[in-house]
């Protein structure tokens, strides 16, 4: 579905009032027709989301942006809108829940089931940003004392509700977990099997206390489509998914790359996120910004009998103060990068400072040795020359230095 000419499609649609060649069109992947309608007007919105069919409706609902979610749930009011929150992941439903009006939740709270209910309100007990936040309670066990045969019937029995069924975790009778054994590995025993014998018992697991962002980091690197997650007891209460990663990697990596830039993170999205409220978020590194190049210009201008008396040192300011800005800016990318993905950690950041400093002591070195001949080249002033190729180093190293320290820093202090 090519979003950008399908938008223009259902709008003309929508002005004709041609609700059976829209019904044609909405037909496809749910992630792309969610795409479209979180690209529409309000008004438009609830109308195509009016024209889908309940599965596709509840398909779709689960794709669309978590602020589409709420302005369509405030203007329902049938039992159509009960049975889309009903059919949501607890995980999903709790991202939701949180972003919706009071009223609104008091409605659905009301029309919930007692089941779905307390699955929702225990993920919102846990605290933000950490696994018992962002997991599922919707995963397959088992006991360790099944047969195959007798995996295979659970499976098949309460399989098409749960979040995945690639992984499967076994159980003791007081839910505490004992191993894990993948679905394929079921699939090609002999039914007369027992779990246990079949099962690994050594499961990486994450605790419900765990941040989100070393969750996604320990998916990554084990290549898992997911993670169980325990109490402080040890006992199993649910389940991390890839995709829910796939979401978390993103938004920490937002965080880090705006961050650095001195943006805080707005709570809505840039279009949806008012003047005022990213003027705030931007202004304030922004004075400290202009504090610190006030220093650098009384610098100047406490040297400017220099500067008059040798004009060619003016003409170097400039390509001073750009290629400090270039090497501090290569440097913090690294950094941010490294933090992001996890190969750099905040515990290593004297490592990570004096390797920094030490490659822009080599690289302010070799700078500083071009910057001198050409120095000389346009005054035929050795002692000039000397001042432009150590500048070159001074700037370099301090830029190289200040563009690793501050990522981690803000990193250190999130």
């Amino acid at each position: 579905m090519e979003l950008t000419a399908h938008q223009e499609t259902v709008e003309k649609l929508l002005e004709e009032k041609d609700y059976h060649a829209l019904k044609e069109i909405l037909v496809g992947h749910a992630p792309e027709v969610a795409e479209l309608i979180n690209r529409l007007t309000t008004e438009n919105r609830t109308l195509i989301f009016r024209l889908l069919g309940k599965d596709a409706a509840v398909e779709v609902f689960e794709h669309l942006d978590t602020e589409v979610q709420a302005e369509l749930l405030s203007g329902f009011h049938d039992a159509r809108v009960i049975a889309i929150v009903d059919a949501m992941s607890p995980d999903d439903r709790a991202r939701l829940i949180e972003e919706l009006p009071a009223l609104v939740v008091r409605k659905l709270r009301a029309r919930m089931t007692p089941e779905e209910w307390y699955a929702t309100s225990a993920l919102l007990g846990y605290k933000e940003g950490t696994a018992g936040r962002i997991m599922t309670p919707e995963f397959v066990d088992l006991k360790d004392h099944m047969s195959v045969e007798e995996a295979l019937k659970r499976i098949k029995r309460v399989g098409q509700d749960r979040e995945t069924i690639y992984y499967l975790f076994v159980i003791d009778e007081t839910r505490h977990l004992l191993g894990v054994i993948s679905l394929k590995h079921i699939v090609l025993s002999e039914s007369d099997v027992i779990i246990r014998n079949i099962m690994n018992t050594d499961v990486v697991k994450v605790t419900t206390d765990d941040d989100q962002e070393e969750v996604a980091r320990i998916i990554q690197d084990y290549d898992f489509l997911a993670v169980p997650v325990v109490d402080k007891e040890g006992r199993l209460v649910g389940i991390v998914t890839v995709d829910d990663v796939i979401d978390i990697i993103e938004e920490e990596t937002t965080e880090d790359i705006l961050r650095s830039g001195g943006v805080e993170i707005a709570e809505k999205g840039y279009f949806d996120s008012t003047l005022i409220n990213n003027f705030r978020r931007r202004i304030g590194w922004l004075v400290l910004l202009l504090i610190l190049n006030t220093f650098s210009g009384s610098i100047i201008l406490g040297h400017k009998h220099l500067i008059e008396g040798v004009v060619v040192l003016s003409a170097f300011i400039p390509i001073l103060i750009g290629s400090g800005g270039n090497a501090g800016a290569q440097s913090s990318t690294v950094v941010i990068r490294g933090l992001a993905i996890g190969e750099i950690e905040v515990r290593n950041a004297f490592r990570i400072l004096f390797r920094e400093i030490s490659l822009g002591l080599i690289i302010g070195l070799s700078l500083g040795i071009v910057a001198t001949l050409w120095a000389f080249w346009l005054q035929g002033n050795w002692n000039i020359a000397f001042v432009v190729g150590m500048s070159f180093i001074f700037v370099i190293t301090v830029a190289t230095s200040l563009g690793t320290f501050l990522p981690i820093l803000v990193k250190k202090n999130v």
